[in-house]
């Protein structure tokens, strides 16, 4: 008999892509339905996320429709997860990571390239501080909305250019833009990474069957990688009002480093630290990269 698993989306291209993604490591005896939700986040798009709510705004009606037991799972962008989730739930897996860089889309190839005051697109504070870190003439402006939405405004000649990240447009099958080197806009914690959010408390046999398929699934260095970032954020209680980097790469399948950054939201300061050690203790790693920026900020960095 097939095992039946009601699957929570967002309504965007991108977020049901990944589900489709999801959907490919399932098999031949794994039913599937696709529970499609409209989240605050998409709703309102003419602030920025800081303003109404921060990024959990694309989480919390996701995880409620898995707790109230209209769906099984719930698959996310992880760099829009809080790093403190819904109570009864849990990171089931998650999948093997897409690029974690991003991308500057328009007619210009770098941010060297830009004109001077160039209007640039993005509703990452993370990716404006960084920006106006290394350019501080450029003028950022508030770009919400799907990919396709976000890269039909650039067409439209409302910004001379955007960022948007690689995972996103490698998903959807848009080859456009070139990469920003991580030495001038650093990664998102769990940027590419795409993750599955599961239930814990009901008990049935289908929330241990559920599990154990995720267990199974799950990309352990992918997985650790993202511990690592995840726990650096937390230990900085990082919002989507925080400038922060954290990122996390596995070495010769044992060792982890951790790149961490953070900035002043107007790009004018920024402190940088690293950490290398096992990938058993990426937890233990991210609190102590944390710990050590924080050490270094006292009196630089200001968080909103």
């Amino acid at each position: 008999m097939a095992l039946r698993i009601r699957i929570a989306s967002r309504r965007s291209n991108l977020a049901l892509r990944q589900v489709e993604i999801l959907k490919e490591c399932f098999t031949e005896d794994i039913e599937t339905h696709i529970v499609e939700v409209i989240t605050s986040g998409d709703q309102v798009l003419d602030r920025s996320l800081a303003d109404i709510g921060g990024k959990g705004l694309f989480i919390k009606e996701l995880e409620n429709t898995i707790l109230k037991d209209d769906a099984d799972i719930a698959v996310h962008s992880m760099k829009d997860m809080e790093t403190d989730i819904a109570p009864n739930t849990k990171i089931a897996g998650v999948l093997p990571r897409g690029n974690r860089y991003d991308v500057l889309l328009g007619e210009y190839d770098t941010l060297d390239d830009l004109p001077n005051n160039a209007v640039v697109g993005t509703s990452s504070v993370r990716r404006a501080a960084f920006a106006k870190s290394y350019r501080p003439d450029l003028k950022i402006k508030l770009l919400r909305g799907n990919v396709l939405t976000r890269i039909e405004k650039l067409n439209n000649g409302l910004f001379d250019a955007i960022i948007l990240a690689k995972a996103g447009l490698d998903r959807l099958k848009i080859d456009l833009g070139c990469i920003i080197p991580k030495e001038i806009i650093p990664p998102a914690s769990s940027q590419g990474i795409i993750a599955i959010q599961s239930t814990t408390n009901k008990k049935t046999k289908l929330e241990m069957a559920v599990n154990k398929i995720f267990l199974s699934i799950n990309d352990i260095n992918t997985y650790s990688e993202a511990l690592a970032e995840r726990s650096m954020l937390k230990t900085l209680d990082g919002t989507c009002r925080s400038p922060i980097s954290s990122s996390a790469y596995i070495i010769n399948d044992e060792d982890l480093f951790l790149y961490g950054a953070i900035a002043r939201p107007d790009g004018s300061k920024v402190i940088k630290s690293e950490i290398k050690g096992s990938k058993k203790d990426a937890v233990l790693l991210g609190e102590q990269l944390g710990k050590e920026l924080i050490a270094k900020s006292i009196g630089e960095i200001i968080f909103d």
